[in-house]
């Protein structure tokens, strides 16, 4: 039914939250420097784009530094229908199309906000490795959750952390998750159930709330 090594499943949804870095360390540069340069393809983000395409999707005070982030790239942002094997996806630029990063639109918005930046944290570290050409040789490629990524990832959450952006319980389970992360978000089971109780009621059915002895269906139809 899952392979992320949970104890308590969830039924009728998508669990995994595709998250996973290491402990963070002090920034050694200013925050606006990590976001510096561009791709230099034809199309660029500007902030009434982004604005436009995530502000229905993202807390509140969120918006100006997604547009710290992205303002100037060369990225096209897709948001779509519910998927059941993802919640969001990177794709690096192919057949003359600039990179793609998807989110799911029914993620609530801090679920949401976090799968955003964990795709583009995949989105900088394909820019970096593609500067220096090293993403055209398979071997030399970071790998997908490589600690090119952990690092990225670990850098665009700090600010949204420290602006408070999520509620207080939220913000301190990411602090604890960044310590000591694992694979994904959705092997922190505390993390996932504080996320999880901002979807809309009823959405979500653990298995431990089952009776005993009880029949229960999956998504599958088994």
């Amino acid at each position: 039914m899952h392979g992320d090594g949970c104890a308590d499943v969830l039924l009728f949804t998508t669990l995994p939250f595709p998250f996973q870095t290491k402990t963070s360390k002090k920034l050694q540069l200013p925050f606006v420097q990590l976001f510096s340069g561009s791709s230099g393809r034809r199309r660029k983000l500007t902030a009434e784009n982004i604005d436009q395409i995530f502000s229905p999707y993202i807390p509140s005070g969120s918006l100006d530094m997604l547009i710290v982030c992205l303002q100037g790239h060369d990225l096209e942002c897709v948001i779509t229908r519910r998927r059941a094997t993802k919640c969001g996806d990177f794709r690096p630029a192919r057949d003359n199309q600039p990179p793609r990063i998807t989110v799911n639109r029914d993620l609530n918005r801090y679920a949401f906000l976090l799968t955003l930046i964990h795709e583009v944290a995949h989105f900088f570290v394909y820019l970096e490795t593609e500067k220096s050409n090293l993403f055209l040789v398979r071997k030399h490629r970071p790998r997908p959750h490589g600690k090119e990524w952990k690092k990225r990832f670990t850098q665009l959450m700090q600010p949204f952390i420290s602006l408070n952006i999520f509620p207080a319980e939220i913000e301190k389970a990411l602090v604890s998750y960044f310590e000591n992360p694992k694979a994904s978000s959705s092997s922190d089971a505390r993390l996932q159930r504080l996320l999880q109780g901002y979807d809309p009621p009823g959405q979500h059915l653990r298995v431990s709330e089952i009776p005993d002895r009880a029949l229960f269906e999956i998504s599958s139809g088994r």
